[in-house]
């Protein structure tokens, strides 16, 4: 079970999570006034999201990130909302991307930042990639979420790499990692990284920014 502090307004969820640092807790707030995404890029967080950090007791954030990736996508499809994963930590709808997952260590923590446009609107420069899902409630879908994400944390690694196989729209495609690195996305290893077939050679890539050239 999880304990969830509900906050009217912050910098951002990670932030107090920091401070928090304890098993099983969800921060959860009604907006972030400085939200963060992969690279310190800024995460749009106002009214009528779903804007949280789950902490969890755990030294594995490649493969909490891959369970609450297969979570919030099994929690979507409940809502009626078919959504798949683009690694390393997107989901799509439509192409589009909705929701944005952050395993981050901290300490003997991972701290697990999900943002999920809901309600809240998309600002008009940022229409051609990103989606919001305005006839979801946020308050009816974090439960949803929160019971498949306890389910999926107990799954072991063979299990989970299973289940993100089925859900994602990664591999079989052409992609390039970080505007450099070109190839076709082969697979992921146990340790959640990307097998990248660069033509010449398989790399293996922990994180990055990936765009489909397809």
């Amino acid at each position: 079970m999880f304990e969830i502090l509900h906050f009217t307004s912050v910098s951002s969820t990670q932030e107090i999570a920091r401070m928090i640092l304890r098993d099983n807790v969800v921060i959860l707030a009604d907006e972030q006034k400085n939200g963060r995404g992969r690279k310190g890029r800024v995460w749009f967080s106002p009214p009528g999201g779903l804007w949280m950090t789950v902490i969890l007791k755990s030294e594995e954030p490649q493969l909490i990130t891959l369970k609450a990736s297969v979570a919030m996508v099994k929690a979507l499809k409940k809502m009626g909302v078919k959504a798949e994963i683009k690694w390393p930590n997107d989901i799509l709808v439509k192409g589009k991307k909705v929701c944005g997952i952050l395993g981050e260590a901290y300490e003997n923590f991972v701290l697990l930042g999900i943002g999920l446009n809901l309600e809240n609107e998309i600002p008009e420069e940022l229409r051609e990639i990103a989606i919001n899902l305005p006839n979801i409630q946020r308050d009816a879908f974090l439960p949803l979420f929160l019971e498949i994400l306890e389910k999926e944390l107990k799954k072991g690694r063979k299990d989970i790499l299973e289940e993100w196989r089925k859900y994602q729209c990664t591999l079989g495609r052409k992609v390039i990692v970080d505007e450099e690195l070109q190839g076709v996305a082969e697979d992921i290893d146990e340790e959640g990284f990307l097998i990248l077939n660069t033509g010449g050679e398989r790399k293996r890539i922990m994180a990055g920014t990936l765009r489909f050239l397809e």
